[in-house]
């Protein structure tokens, strides 16, 4: 089961050349951790409670010290409980060595740390509610952004405008259900602290209308504030240089968006471009630079690094399709459990009309298989399991807390014109409405409810 607490710990940065690596540590213990790896010099710790900062500091003598010696690093430390997983949180900056960073992740394990899931950081503010389910989702996509607009998109959804109102909603709801569930428990007090034996009405009608015009202000925000290039599936043309892959890729787009040249190497870099499917779902046809060996190699560091890019935009991909002409080999590539479609380039060019029975012959300049390909992808594409984004999501707990809220003030409109009303209708309505926006802003329910029960009408004091 998923813990807060657990001792976890992870690069946080990739590895290769740089002037800095970052190791990222979290969960209890994680200072106790800290002064076992590394000594502070000048600076001590922050203590829980107080601000971030940054420590500098050296190895551990009687740890990574005796292998490595004095290595100075720093360690941003937030100590809790604030900061952006809701607990403790450091970022220990290394030279960016390998072999280091591994050094000191092992170190972390042996102390008690275990390596961290995919995402986990990122998990834990989603359910300490520090990162809502738009800003969790952003992170990826912050990483996967492969535009300027893309990474603006990405960014825009990580500021968090649209969490923040709805924590602000949230708020306000728990504390309307608060005054309402302690009306419930306590009317009958006699006391002159009793809580009162029946809402103010008119004021809880008020209330509910406010919340109800800020959901209605987030929903308007999120129209039209939908995808990006990572949230529609990714087709990927693969194969060996110079074999009609572009000129395919502007015939399934029905423009000439790709260079085509008959020499090797034309395409260097990947270019993408949306397409609307004939079955209603769109996806994103990527053409890559032609996947070919010999070109990595040291002397051309260029070719080597698209044919490294190439690769890595090909273990992405949703559907694979994989070109080949009838003059040349299939390019070696593992695709896994991924869809994969063959087709034959080029067609025109050969007159005997062998062909593979399993790949779909194509001509980019006679028009041949464009449309067979076309339908193929469609199915391909159809056969993935749709993707919800977190603006979708966050549509859909929107617009079922506003519901909740309107079937709230429907049953406090009785009471306001004086007839009888059951207060748990109005309370359970309420309570469903927190939990819908809960579901997104990561935040816990039972906690929060307790309490404002218990500081804003000081019962048990």
């Amino acid at each position: 089961m998923w813990s807060a607490h657990e001792l976890i710990v992870a690069p946080a940065t990739v590895a290769g050349a740089g002037a800095r690596a970052i190791v990222r540590i979290a969960g209890d213990g994680t200072e106790a951790l800290l002064r076992r790896i590394f000594v502070p010099m000048g600076v001590e710790l922050p203590r829980p409670g107080e601000s971030p900062r940054v420590v500098p500091g050296r190895l551990a003598d009687e740890g990574l010290g005796r292998d490595w010696g004095e290595l100075p690093v720093d360690v941003l430390f937030w100590p809790g409980p604030s900061g952006p997983i809701g607990g403790p949180l450091a970022e220990v900056q290394l030279p960016a060595s390998a072999p280091l960073v591994d050094a000191v992740i092992a170190e972390a394990c042996r102390l008690g740390a275990r390596l961290a899931r995919g995402g986990e950081f990122t998990l834990r503010g989603f359910l300490t509610g520090r990162l809502d389910l738009v800003q969790a989702e952003a992170v990826l996509a912050v990483v996967d952004a492969r535009t300027p607009e893309d990474l603006s998109a990405a960014l825009d959804r990580m500021a968090g405008g649209a969490g923040r109102a709805l924590n602000h909603v949230r708020g306000e709801l728990l504390d309307l259900l608060a005054d309402i569930e302690a009306s419930i428990d306590f009317a009958d007090e006699a006391t002159p602290d009793a809580v009162p034996a029946t809402p103010a009405w008119r004021t809880v009608a008020a209330r509910l209308d406010g919340c109800r015009r800020s959901l209605d202000e987030v929903a308007r925000s999120l129209v039209g504030r939908d995808a990006t290039a990572a949230d529609v599936p990714r087709v990927v043309l693969v194969g060996r240089p110079n074999i009609g892959k572009s000129s395919l890729f502007n015939a399934l787009v029905g423009r000439d968006a790709a260079l085509v040249a008959d020499e090797s190497g034309t395409t260097r870099d990947w270019i993408e471009a949306r397409v609307s499917g004939d079955l209603g779902r769109e996806w994103l046809l990527v053409d890559l630079a032609g996947l070919d060996a010999s070109a990595a190699c040291e002397d051309d560091l260029i070719a080597s690094a698209a044919q490294a890019r190439a690769r890595a935009e090909a273990a992405r991909a949703d559907v694979i399709i994989t070109c080949r002409d009838t003059g040349g080999g299939e390019v070696s590539i593992v695709v896994g459990s991924t869809p994969r479609i063959d087709v034959l380039t080029r067609c025109d060019r050969f007159a005997d009309g062998n062909h593979d029975a399993g790949a779909i012959p194509t001509s980019a300049s006679t028009g041949v298989g464009i449309a067979t390909l076309r339908a193929a992808i469609d199915q391909a594409v159809e056969g993935l399991p749709a993707a919800s984004s977190a603006t979708l999501r966050m549509r859909v707990a929107v617009e079922a807390s506003a519901t909740s809220v309107a079937e709230a003030r429907r049953a406090v409109e009785g009471a306001v014109g004086g007839h009888a009303v059951d207060e748990s209708i109005i309370s359970g309505s309420v309570r469903t409405a927190v939990e819908s926006l809960g579901e997104v802003t990561g935040a816990a329910f039972g906690t929060d409810l307790l309490d404002r029960i218990f500081s804003r009408h000081c019962i048990g004091k």
